[in-house]
């Protein structure tokens, strides 16, 4: 009874691979490494699929190729071609105010009493003889905005990389002590400040998915230094639409006083990004 049921396992397997066949499949526009996630799940037990480049090798029943032939077609189409914009907005205020007391005041026959504050701003000047009292106030507003907008051409499922800017100088100073002293050398390197993004799109009729990394640098308040903003998301929505990406706030205050000065300073700022896809004809 064992040799039998043995003996019709071996039968059907031999079916099995008879009824298989080997088949290479050359695709025109995408390459196997794309397609061959979405049609593995489409293969029927027993059936082998591998491929590189532009050739695909299936080994399936006839039936089974059958099908996996027709999903070949519509996916082996021409890949769209895509222009990425990506929009950088900043917006920043600062306020200050204060006030300040300077003068020369005698208060013995040889002695006098010197005060300063600050002298900039609107202010009063009230003299009495050799005494002069000045009191002053100020109030500033500045306020800035940037605004940077970048595009690069790709086509669906490719990589773009898109980067402007400018090179800083940055000054170094290196000390090496050595029997004979110290020695003392300044050299100047230079630091790469700019903007740019790296995204990867997928589109699915007019919707598109991004995998995005878009980066803005701005120089520092002192030499050598940068401001930078990174951001690294997926997002998803139409064609031809504006895609807030996110963004940074800033809020910065200070008060001092002394004991004829006193000020104040806020500072607002906030960052932005914006992207968008268009599929070009």
């Amino acid at each position: 009874m064992m040799r039998i049921l043995l003996a019709l396992l071996l039968a059907a397997l031999c079916g099995v691979a008879a009824a298989q066949q080997i088949e290479t499949i050359t695709l025109r526009h995408r390459t196997a490494e794309q397609l061959m996630p979405q049609l593995r799940p489409l293969l029927e037990p027993g059936a082998a699929l591998s491929g590189t480049g532009g050739k695909l090798f299936l080994r399936t029943s006839a039936r089974n190729l059958a099908d996996l032939r027709r999903v070949v077609e519509e996916l082996d189409t021409a890949p769209r071609r895509l222009m990425i914009s990506v929009r950088h907005g900043g917006d920043r205020q600062a306020d200050g105010r204060g006030a300040g007391i300077s003068g020369e005041v005698s208060i013995g026959k040889d002695v006098r009493v010197y005060s300063a504050g600050r002298s900039d701003g609107a202010g009063v000047e009230v003299r009495r003889g050799d005494d002069v009292v000045r009191g002053n106030a100020y109030e500033v507003r500045t306020s800035s905005a940037d605004r940077v907008a970048q595009r690069v051409q790709t086509i669906e499922g490719g990589r773009a990389w898109i980067a402007v800017g400018q090179s800083v100088p940055v000054p170094l100073r290196q000390t090496v002590v050595t029997p004979g002293g110290a020695i003392v050398s300044e050299t100047v390197a230079y630091r790469d400040i700019g903007t740019g993004f790296y995204a990867e799109p997928r589109v699915s009729g007019d919707r598109v998915t991004l995998d995005i990394s878009p980066t803005h640098d701005t120089p520092g308040a002192t030499v050598g230094s940068a401001n930078i903003q990174r951001l690294s998301t997926s997002v998803s929505g139409r064609l031809g639409e504006w895609i807030e990406l996110g963004g940074t706030s800033r809020d910065v205050a200070d008060d001092r006083a002394g004991t004829v000065t006193y000020s104040s300073r806020a500072a607002r700022g906030s960052d932005r990004v914006w992207l968008k896809v268009e599929e070009l004809p």
